[in-house]
């Protein structure tokens, strides 16, 4: 009764996860940018999830028993979900308007396709054989069926785990490149993704633990409900704020292309002189006409108005000063609003606003950052009453 009650919950939740899916699939089908790179990714992204959740549903319900030839047809598109979510990070911190090409396609699906063909001799197995590895029911009278079930989770793990670990480096890197481009980063960071991965990754490696160990049979049904469920949210949670986020990169704004190039970096070095020139200007320019209070300030409307090439004022801020473009610009707007705590009874927070924050969050992270202190810490004691 017990099992029953939680295998009908792990369709639920499988049913659901496959829906969720496939809607945030069709509201990016259906939008202006389908076509763009991020979309047509993330779009990819979904649909393999729904798919994911539609090969558990076939199951469940006795289809693959009924068809055991059509069992582990859908498995092999799980493979191509590192591929997906990579894909989606790559185009999201890139240079805007790149579209998918064969040849890009391919440098990022390559393992996933090499992972498919290393999976193909299953589907020379027996069918009664290919549905008994892939529900697990018969292991322990035939050894050999524990063990291509054991091959096929660990081939799934390594390539999904070295998806993931692209998928971090490139958004470690994004973070570092946008902290050099914007001076206000709050929805240009992915920091949402971010966490999702990290929930992925716990949900496959406790899968393939979980596979690995072989729990007893009500003990495993509760598990995969458990699995199920973190599936859906965070199919949905990738389809609510990936649908819900705005390109960080646009050809009418801020592009990588303002900072140097890392591999003409060390032949183009900019002489110390001509450092301390551009770094005397930025100052001047700063003090004079507080640029920084400008909330969409960017490094190359900053070296607009210092009349140098982003590229230059990029090389001076992270060489001469030893600051990201962020934390420069942070510098002078938190200098200026502890000023202003100090010497009047403003609101703290419209003094946040006034100085170029755009958020409360972001103003007392920036605050503690730069002086290890709140900022409602620089308001001075009221006076006693006489």
């Amino acid at each position: 009764m017990i099992n029953d009650m939680a295998g009908t919950l792990v369709l639920i939740a499988s049913s659901a996860a496959a829906a969720i899916g496939l809607f945030a699939a069709a509201q990016l089908g259906i939008r202006r940018d389908w076509r763009t790179a991020p979309a047509t990714a993330l779009g990819v992204f979904l649909l393999l999830s729904a798919l994911s959740g539609i090969d558990l549903i076939l199951e469940r319900t006795g289809v693959y028993a009924a068809a055991p030839a059509m069992t582990g047809v859908l498995w092999t598109s799980s493979l191509f979900l590192g591929p997906a979510i990579l894909a989606y990070v790559v185009a999201m911190t890139g240079e805007p308007g790149r579209g998918w090409t064969p040849a890009r396609v391919g440098r990022l699906a390559w393992p996933a396709i090499v992972a498919v063909v290393l999976a193909l001799p299953f589907f020379l197995l027996p069918s009664r054989m290919r549905l008994a590895v892939y529900t697990g029911e018969g292991a322990g009278l035939d050894g050999r069926i524990g063990l291509v079930q054991l091959a096929f989770v660990a081939l799934f793990l390594v390539v999904m785990l070295g998806y993931l670990a692209a998928a971090f480096r490139v958004l470690g890197r994004h973070v570092r490149r946008v902290r050099d481009l914007f001076s206000n980063i709050e929805d240009r960071t992915l920091s949402w993704l971010r966490v999702l991965l990290l929930v992925m990754l716990a949900a496959w490696i406790w899968g393939a633990i979980k596979s690995g160990l072989g729990f007893g049979t009500a003990q495993s049904a509760w598990m995969e409900f458990a699995a199920a469920t973190v599936e859906l949210c965070w199919i949905a949670a990738i389809g609510l704020f990936g649908l819900a986020q705005k390109p960080i990169f646009t050809v009418q704004t801020e592009t990588p292309r303002a900072l140097p190039a890392q591999g003409k970096y060390a032949r183009s070095a900019l002489p110390e002189t001509r450092q301390i020139e551009i770094a005397g200007r930025l100052e001047k320019a700063m003090r004079a006409e507080r640029l920084y209070r400008d909330p969409l300030l960017s490094l190359s409307a900053l070296a607009t108005r210092v009349a140098v090439s982003p590229n230059h004022l990029s090389r001076v801020l992270n060489d001469h000063l030893g600051q990201s473009f962020f934390d420069y610009v942070n510098r002078w707007r938190v200098e200026d609003a502890i000023a202003r705590i100090r010497d009047g009874d403003e609101p703290i927070l419209t003094i946040a606003f006034d100085v170029g924050f755009n958020s409360r969050s972001t103003f007392n992270a920036a605050v503690r950052k730069h002086t290890g202190r709140a900022p409602s810490a620089f308001r001075p004691e009221p006076r006693p009453a006489p």
